[in-house]
């Protein structure tokens, strides 16, 4: 009933070979993918390098801010209080921030700023707001709201010049923002919510002013224009991102919210590099 054994094979060798070929262009096609992304992620950054600060604002209790990046700098929490954030908690401030004395890192040559934030009622205009801020002095960079007649901006500098990027929005809700700032010896751009709202030509080195004035988040040098709102997930590279990596980070960032905190931790953010 089944025919000979030659009519067998030969019924399964017409059946067979084409499932073997079908495997080899899989591999074929899997192996030449996992190539190009390896080209992709070649430049990818280094947490143990290239991670400046992170501050997952997680730590629920107490007037420390504590950075889990390799540098592992320790913030003051002034008026500060934990509230659900974009992944676990965030830092909620009404007339607070949170101050870091001078930062002993090296002057970055390219850098990029991400954070949420949410603030707690709509702004379209009015006083001027400071994201961020050094703790003392002027310089850059810095994240501003409602100065000179913008909006909304970020304020970058080089070696040999302060400019800005000028964001196109016309007012933000009180709702979750991800904002990145980023630069390279050529451009500056500032993107919101994963997309480029704006660029500006750059033209040299990275100038972080942080490094000599001291850090503040949510105010101006600690006392004046408060960020009233949330801020969570806050960091700094001594690398520029890409396009594709703003997205990649914001929606990495979404995506742990079912799971609690991933990233809170240096080793979690080691083994998965840029978040």
């Amino acid at each position: 009933m089944g025919g000979t054994p030659d009519n067998i094979h030969r019924r399964m060798f017409r059946v067979v070979l084409p499932r073997i070929i079908e495997m080899k262009q899989f591999v074929y096609f899997f192996a030449a993918a996992v190539f190009l992304m390896s080209c992709m992620l070649g430049h990818a950054a280094d947490p143990e390098k290239d991670l400046l600060m992170y501050l997952p604002f997680d730590e629920g209790k107490g007037d420390k801010a504590g950075d889990t990046s390799p540098n592992g700098f320790t913030g003051d929490i002034k008026n500060g209080k934990w509230v659900e954030g974009v992944v676990g908690q965030a830092l909620e401030f009404d007339n607070g921030f949170v101050s870091f004395d001078p930062l002993d890192i090296d002057q970055p040559e390219e850098m990029t700023i991400e954070f949420w934030f949410k603030p707690a009622e709509k702004i379209e205009g009015g006083a001027r707001i400071d994201l961020l801020y050094r703790l003392t002095g002027g310089g850059r960079p810095h994240i501003t709201f409602n100065r000179g007649g913008v909006l909304f901006g970020y304020y970058f500098a080089t070696q040999g010049a302060e400019l800005e990027v000028r964001s196109k929005y016309i007012g933000f809700e009180p709702e979750w923002y991800y904002f990145v700032g980023t630069q390279n010896k050529k451009t500056a751009w500032l993107y919101l919510n994963g997309e480029l709202d704006d660029e500006a030509q750059s033209g040299g080195d990275a100038r972080m002013d942080f490094g000599t004035q001291g850090m503040c988040i949510a105010a101006s040098q600690g006392n004046s224009n408060f960020f009233k709102g949330a801020i969570d997930e806050f960091k700094i590279w001594s690398v520029a991102f890409t396009a594709e990596e703003v997205k990649a980070s914001m929606d990495r960032a979404l995506a742990v919210e079912a799971d609690g905190k991933l990233t809170t931790t240096w080793g979690k953010l080691k083994s998965g590099g840029r978040l």
